[in-house]
């Protein structure tokens, strides 16, 4: 589970979204929206990576529960591309949230983030 943080989502090591993910994953977002598959959850995170490029999640608590992971983080990155509608501000953001995983067969076969997307849009001004 820590992989999927530190290589594919802090590193942006794009071979590990293949390694880490199922073939069929279902990803959600509310900032990025639903995907599918390891290419779709790539093309999401690239979005992400693209608005804010030095993007980086720091796990603060991560709780295992058989096929079940349940992950809190804090996420910061600098606003110096376009996200949702709103242009680039150099504003720095720190958000906070937690996403629950299934893991069959080593995979990830199921990722869902619960993260304060408002507080996040209201850190780069955008309009709500």
């Amino acid at each position: 589970m820590l992989r999927f943080y530190e290589e594919a989502l802090n590193a942006g090591r794009e071979d590990a979204f293949t390694e880490l993910l199922a073939p069929d994953v279902a990803y959600y977002n509310p900032a990025t929206g639903t995907a599918r598959g390891p290419g779709g959850v790539l093309a999401a995170i690239r979005g992400l990576r693209a608005a804010f490029p030095d993007l980086h999640y720091t796990v603060e608590d991560l709780l295992v529960d058989g096929d079940r992971v349940a992950a809190r983080f804090t996420l910061r990155g600098t606003h110096h591309g376009p996200f949702r509608g709103k242009a680039a501000t150099g504003r720095s953001v720190e958000v906070g949230g937690s996403t629950h995983y299934r893991v069959a067969g080593g995979k990830l076969t199921e990722v869902r983030v619960f993260a304060d997307f408002l507080g996040l849009m209201r850190q780069i001004d955008a309009d709500l």
